[in-house]
């Protein structure tokens, strides 16, 4: 009897572990460590900035000091030596992944340079940098992908001054908190306080960024074309709040677009790599999911009961009306826990209300037809906004 139940444990041990490398379900046990990439190509140093809160950043607050960090410039075979065009990739929270690995090569072979910014590496002691007093989660909750811009304007800069490189056609693409920098570095008010005068993307390529929080002034952006593509079924940042700012955008009469992948999810061009494998899908659990929280710049939050340090920035939309009509347990409730934070010297830049919106899982899923129709889309838009041969 011993043997025959050993045998079954056997047998169910082994079909499981083919069943692993398709779909694999996760416990989130914080952020990965970071790791320093090392591509293929010329790794260039530039200077940006430090971790800083969104607060600062939408105050335009620049920070005392700056830090090194690095890029790779690859050229395709058989460039020629002058007026190459480029496109600059900036990686989502997690680093860079293999989605940043197709999309070198990729656009390589379209015939054009890739510079690939490391932005989590030179990053990776966020909390020496803001003097917390424990180590923070994880850094994406301080500064929620604004980096990425700051980021992206210095890319820019350094790019338009190299000898092989076309400074007017210098393009963005980025996935995720990428996506996020590579959509919001072309707002008017940001690259006025963070960007070079004079000096704009020729073009940008969101992948499923997050747009759900409405800056102030975000509909002012530059003339620079911008193609948005995103899954139906994204867990991370709904699709929805991305249409709407679209929305907002074409009525300014931008040239602006999104494509929306129908029974797709996050970061669907390659299969994810885990310890197990190459994953078809990978499903997480997560602290909190707050991409389906819609939020806005808020100006006008109170602060008596807040923490003397808050460093909120930004709110759901409705929290101030909410605040006038709430009674004195409610506010006690909410912002005990806005307050939490504090004593372990961290802080989140938002505010919330309501916690309806806030799931606790998110899902990244290859797809080999939207991955395609993607590709397809993105060489299009470059061939023709470049004007490649």
């Amino acid at each position: 009897m011993k043997t025959r139940i050993f045998i079954f444990a056997l047998a169910l041990l082994f079909i499981s572990n083919l069943v692993i490398p398709t779909t694999l379900l996760a416990q989130e046990k914080g952020p990965p460590k970071p790791k320093q990439w090392k591509g293929e190509g010329t790794k260039i140093e530039f200077q940006s900035i430090p971790v800083i809160t969104m607060k600062d950043f939408l105050e335009g607050k620049k920070p005392n000091r700056k830090i090194t960090i690095s890029g790779t410039l690859n050229f395709p075979a058989n460039a020629p030596e002058k007026n190459v065009p480029v496109v600059v990739l900036l990686h989502g929270g997690g680093g860079i992944s293999d989605s940043y690995e197709y999309w070198i090569k990729t656009l390589n072979n379209f015939g054009l340079a890739t510079f690939m910014v490391d932005s989590n590496w030179a990053r990776r002691n966020c909390k020496k940098d803001n003097n917390f007093k424990k180590a923070v989660p994880n850094c994406n909750d301080i500064h929620r992908g604004i980096t990425r811009i700051v980021d992206g304007y210095r890319a820019l800069e350094l790019l338009s001054k190299h000898p092989r490189i076309d400074p007017t056609r210098i393009g963005c693409l980025g996935g995720s908190l990428g996506g996020r920098g590579c959509l919001y570095l072309n707002v008017k008010r940001f690259q006025k306080m963070w960007g070079t005068p004079g000096l704009d993307y020729a073009a940008s390529v969101p992948m499923y960024p997050p747009c759900n929080v409405k800056f102030n002034e975000d509909d002012e952006i530059t003339d620079t074309p911008i193609r948005i593509h995103v899954g139906d079924l994204d867990t991370y940042f709904p699709y929805e709040t991305c249409v709407n700012y679209v929305e907002r955008l074409r009525a300014k009469g931008k040239d602006v677009e999104i494509k929306v992948y129908p029974g797709v999810h996050h970061s669907f061009e390659v299969k994810i790599t885990t310890q197990h494998g190459p994953q078809t899908t990978f499903k997480q659990k997560v602290r909190r999911n707050d991409g389906r929280c819609y939020y806005e710049e808020n100006t006008a939050l109170p602060v008596v009961e807040m923490a003397p340090d808050n460093v909120a920035a930004i709110s759901q939309i409705g929290f101030n009306e909410w605040y006038v009509s709430a009674t004195k347990k409610e506010k006690k409730k909410i912002f005990k826990k806005i307050n939490l934070p504090h004593r372990f010297g961290w802080r989140f830049p938002q505010i919330d209300f309501d916690t309806s919106c806030i799931i606790k899982y998110q899902t990244n899923e290859y797809n080999k037809e939207a991955a395609e129709e993607a590709t397809k889309l993105v060489k299009e838009f470059f061939t023709t906004t470049f004007k490649l041969q």
